[in-house]
């Protein structure tokens, strides 16, 4: 028969009235079971649950008849995965947890206490991403989400130690844990972490320094220290965890120096780029997935840099990394340092220690450098990078300031735009380069555009031996996993042209080799010139061998021409000019002017053979690409210039019928100097 006054009460009433008695009577049954007999059922069920053996091999003692049942367990040990190849995950003699109760019938676990005495910890990970504490039994991709632990009222741990075998981070450390802490608040020592093993084959040490675990309170941040020297890299963190045991909200300062950014890799996990020594400082605030990187200054080589930069941990375990970053005086061998040039070759790629500091002198003949990237780790993360200069210090080409945006998307990496700004025109394009493949793909488009040619002089020159505008146009399709490679590899056309201006005449006569006139206009005060209707220099790139398609200057008292090419692989140089005058002179010496050597040491020479041959340079401007397309191709508004078309013209004419050369230099006599 039923209860009238039961019956009465509300459905959920009766259900919760339920549970509570059902939960009294569980506890009540469990209170009275022997556990320490139930070790090795509980071993086997655990070891089933987590894929790798189990053993519960100590004491066993179960307190549940309490508002904070608890449970103290002796000697746990926690095997590793089979491809681990032996040993344990975990060694530890003693664990005490006890529960809050009311708060877990509201559905919340709070930690009355936690108790760790003297825990031995051995994590590794292999090369393919196996991580021995991912329990499950089919591998699953690592999470980038915080460690978000319960809510502990009483935390102690007693020493320890923590060894790491990190092959992906290729990391080993060894650490021992000193939190000798005692039951009572007034024992508590500061809890720290003291370690050393290798990054990278470079020496690694670590000292963390908390504050007592025993004084952790939920309303008040945690605050620590932190000081990690990796090999020639160090950093500073002196930070705090603004509610503990949630490791998802952190404020910390760090400082980072070293002799490269890129050198930070293994324990950043961020691909940043080759850099000169620097010393930096940021303000961190962790949000979940979310570091905000605020207030970052700091020096990179003799250049200053400040913004803000943030990181996501995406779902894909990539992160994305953002950066707003300016410069006000940017020196430009510290951006050079970025495509390579002076970085010492590692002697390991998959494995080298960390790259040193960039030379201040060539460590190669070659101009392009030859450092060989390590494009896989493009593809470990995204990137978005604003960047600008507003001051570059150079010594030979008067840039004034730079900006580019630099993308990294699954491995492809665009620049669009990058900028250089003169006082006088600008060099603007933007470059693509695809690592996912053995050898980088890349492809650049590059344009000249209003360069004033009289801003480029030497020191204390009162003028340069040029003027005028100059346009102009680079496109290279390459690959290869350096700057040089690429381009010894490359395919494309580079195209200048000049539609009026003016030359020093000396400089006009000498491609003629009119020696005293020439040489003697170098030699004295007189700055004469020449009036340049049109000039064209048109290079076909094939198989990194620049073909001059087109050399043609056309001033006032000189046509000038040139053919040659220039091997990208060797960067050696074998071009010839020769000026041909517009009025019969009668002893004049047609010697083409020589430039050979390579790229980073030309040298200029008078031709002596062609004292016997003359006009060996090729004149006939109609026999290569017309000088109509090159217009085009390098802006389509040159073809309306009225000179280069005239040019244009006279080419076709001449492509027509070759011109007439009349030797005035007999093979047995030398000729005389007017």
């Amino acid at each position: 028969m039923s209860n009238p006054s039961w019956n009465r009460l509300p459905l959920t009433a009766r259900w919760i009235g339920g549970i509570v008695v059902i939960v009294f009577l569980l506890i009540l049954v469990l209170g009275l079971i022997d556990w320490n007999a139930l070790r090795g059922p509980l071993s086997r069920v655990a070891s089933h649950r987590l894929g790798r053996e189990v053993v519960l091999g100590g004491p066993l003692h179960v307190h549940l008849l309490s508002a904070t049942p608890s449970v103290d367990i002796g000697n746990l040990t926690i095997a590793n995965p089979d491809w681990a190849g032996g040993g344990d995950l975990l060694d530890l003699p003693r664990l005490q947890v006890a529960i809050r109760l009311s708060q877990l019938l509201l559905g919340r676990l709070v930690l009355q206490s936690l108790e760790i005495d003297a825990p031995n910890i051995s994590l590794i990970r292999d090369e393919q991403g196996r991580a021995n504490w991912q329990f499950s039994k089919q591998q699953e991709k690592p999470s980038n989400k915080p460690s978000r632990l319960p809510v502990v009222r009483h935390f102690a741990l007693r020493g320890g130690r923590l060894n790491l075998s990190d092959a992906i981070r290729k990391l080993t450390f060894d650490g021992q844990i000193i939190a000798n802490e005692g039951g009572a608040r007034s024992d508590a020592e500061p809890f720290r972490l003291d370690g050393q093993g290798t990054l990278n084959k470079e020496p690694f040490k670590l000292n963390f320094t908390g504050d007592a675990l025993l004084d952790a309170q939920l309303d008040r941040p945690y605050r620590f220290q932190t000081k990690v020297d990796a090999g020639p890299s160090s950093v500073s963190v002196d930070g705090s965890i603004d509610k503990p045991f949630d490791l998802g909200a952190i404020e910390a300062q760090i400082v980072l120096q070293g002799q490269n950014l890129a050198n930070l890799y293994y324990l950043t996990n961020l691909a940043l780029p080759l850099t000169a020594p620097y010393r930096l400082s940021v303000q961190l605030h962790r949000s979940g997935d979310h570091f905000a990187l605020d207030n970052l200054e700091g020096r990179i080589g003799s250049s200053d840099v400040h913004g803000k930069a943030a990181v996501d941990l995406q779902q894909d375990a990539r992160p994305r990394f953002t950066a707003t970053l300016d410069s006000h005086s940017l020196n430009l061998r510290d951006l050079g340092v970025a495509f390579g040039a002076g970085v010492a070759q590692q002697s390991d790629a998959t494995g080298a220690p960390q790259a040193a500091a960039p030379s201040s002198t060539a460590n190669s003949l070659l101009l392009l450098p030859t450092y060989q990237f390590q494009f896989d780790r493009l593809r470990a993360m995204d990137a978005a990078v604003d960047f600008h200069a507003d001051s570059i210090q150079t010594q030979k080409v008067p840039f004034t300031s730079v900006t580019f945006n630099l993308k990294v998307d699954h491995g492809v990496l665009t620049i669009d735009p990058l900028e250089f700004q003169l006082p006088m025109g600008k060099i603007g394009g933007q470059i693509r380069l695809d690592s996912n493949v053995p050898k980088a793909q890349v492809a650049a488009d590059i344009r000249l555009s209003g360069i004033h040619l009289d801003q480029f002089k030497a020191k204390n020159a009162p003028q340069g031996p040029l003027a005028g505008v100059l346009q102009g146009r680079v496109r290279l399709d390459g690959h290869g996993n350096s700057v040089h490679d690429m381009a010894a590899a490359s395919d494309g056309t580079l195209s200048i042209v000049v539609p009026n201006g003016e030359i020093r005449e000396a400089f006009a006569e000498l491609t003629g080799v009119d020696i005293v006139q020439g040489l003697g206009l170098l030699l004295t005060k007189k700055q004469q010139t020449s009036a340049v209707r049109c000039a064209v220099a048109d290079f076909k790139v094939k198989d990194g061998t620049a073909h001059a398609d087109r050399l043609v200057v056309d001033t006032q008292n000189v046509l000038i021409t040139g053919d040659g090419h220039i091997a990208l692989d060797e960067e050696a140089l074998d071009l010839n000019i020769q000026g041909r005058p517009k009025q019969f002179r009668v002893a004049r010496l047609r010697a083409p002017i020589n430039i050979r050597g390579t790229l980073r040491h030309p040298s200029v020479s008078i031709s002596t053979p062609a004292l016997l041959k003359q006009g060996s340079v090729a004149a006939a401007l109609g026999l290569v690409t017309p000088i109509a397309a090159i217009l085009a191709f390098v802006d389509p508004g040159l073809a309306k210039n009225a000179d280069c078309a005239a040019l244009t013209d006279e080419a076709e004419d001449k492509g027509k019928q070759p011109p007439q050369v009349t030797s005035l230099a007999h093979p047995h006599t030398a000729p005389r100097l007017r």
